[in-house]
C-alpha cells in the first residue's frame, strides 16, 4: 500500500513539474510569436524593430507605463492568415458504394481518391477528391488528370484550414491572443489553458503542443465571448464555414439532443454543437486528426 501511495506522489509531482516547466513565465506559446527583452531594448526600439506602435505593444501586453526589464517576454501582434490549399474533387452520388466504385476505377490507374461527403438541407451528397494541394499548378494537373480517366464534371476548390476566429492548428499563443484578447484571467493545467473573459466561465480552451508550444486544439464558447464575428447560430456558421461533411446528434442536457456539424480537411477536425434548438451554437472544437 505505502508503495502504491508512493508512485501516486511520484506521479502527481511529475505531472506538476511538466505543467510548471511548460507554461514557465506564464508563457506557453512558440518563441516566434514574442520576444525577449535585451539589454538596451526599449519599447520604441522594439516597435520600429517589429513595424509596431509603442501603444500597440503597450497595448497587447497591458503595461501600464513604458518601463520594461531584461528578461521579459513581450508578445507580438501579427497574425499570419492560413494560405489557401486547392482540393480536386468531382462527381456528385446519392450513394456511397457509386462513389466507391469510381474510385476503385481510379486506383487501378494509379489515381489515389477518397470519399468525401457534404450534408446539404439533410441529405448526404458523395463526392470524390483526388488529392490536397499547396500550390494551384499542382491541382491543375491533377484536374487534368482526372478528366482524361473520365472524371469529366472535376473541379478545384480553393479551401484555407479548418480555424475558430482566425485561430488554426499550428497558431501561436500571441496569435490566439490577437484574434480572441487579453482574458481577466487564466487557469493552467498541464498542456491545456483555459482563459476567462468573463467571471461565468472559460470563453476559451487550448491545448499546446508540448514540443513546440504551437496551438494542437481549440475550444471556444460563445456565451462567455465578447465576440460580435463569431458565428453565433446554424446560418452563420453555413455562411463562414459552408455546408459540413457529416451532421451527427449527440445527447446533451441529460435528456436532451444536440446536433453537430462536422468539417473535416486537410488533417484537422472541427466539431460545431448547437443547442436542443438546432440553432444556437454551444461551442467549437477544433482538432488535429490522427
Amino acid at each position: 500500500m505505502k508503495k502504491i501511495k508512493r508512485f501516486v506522489q511520484l506521479s502527481l509531482s511529475l505531472l506538476l513539474m511538466i505543467s510548471l516547466l511548460f507554461f514557465a513565465n506564464g508563457f506557453g506559446y512558440a518563441d516566434d510569436g514574442a520576444v525577449t527583452v535585451k539589454k538596451g531594448d526599449t519599447l520604441y526600439s522594439l516597435s520600429k524593430k517589429y513595424n509596431l506602435t509603442v501603444e500597440e505593444l503597450k497595448g497587447f501586453n497591458v503595461l501600464k507605463n513604458n518601463t520594461i526589464y531584461i528578461g521579459q517576454k513581450l508578445l507580438l501582434p501579427g497574425l499570419k492568415e492560413s494560405e489557401p490549399m486547392y482540393s480536386v474533387v468531382g462527381g456528385s452520388f446519392s450513394k456511397k458504394e457509386n462513389a466507391n466504385k469510381q474510385i476503385a476505377v481510379l486506383k487501378k490507374k494509379g489515381i489515389e481518391a477518397t470519399v468525401i461527403t457534404k450534408v446539404i438541407d439533410g441529405k448526404t451528397y458523395y463526392r470524390i477528391q483526388a488529392g490536397v494541394f499547396s500550390k494551384r499548378t499542382n491541382a491543375e494537373k491533377q484536374r487534368e488528370l482526372l478528366s482524361k480517366n473520365g472524371i469529366q464534371d472535376a473541379y478545384i476548390l480553393t479551401n484555407k484550414n479548418l480555424h475558430i476566429h482566425g485561430v488554426y492548428n499550428g497558431s501561436t499563443y500571441s496569435q490566439l491572443l490577437q484574434q480572441f484578447g487579453q482574458p481577466v484571467k487564466t487557469e493552467d493545467q498541464l498542456n491545456i489553458r483555459s482563459l476567462y473573459y468573463d467571471d461565468e466561465g472559460a470563453g476559451v480552451r487550448v491545448n499546446f503542443n508540448m514540443e513546440n508550444g504551437s496551438v494542437f486544439g481549440l475550444q471556444a464558447y460563445p456565451e462567455f465571448l465578447k465576440l460580435g464575428t463569431l458565428p453565433k447560430d446554424k446560418t452563420q456558421v453555413i455562411n463562414v464555414y459552408g455546408y459540413p461533411n457529416a451532421v451527427k446528434n449527440t445527447s446533451c442536457y441529460e435528456s436532451a439532443t444536440c446536433e453537430q456539424f462536422i468539417y473535416q480537411f486537410n488533417k484537422s477536425k472541427l466539431i460545431i454543437q448547437f443547442d436542443r434548438d438546432k440553432k444556437t451554437v454551444q461551442y467549437f472544437d477544433l482538432s488535429r486528426m490522427q
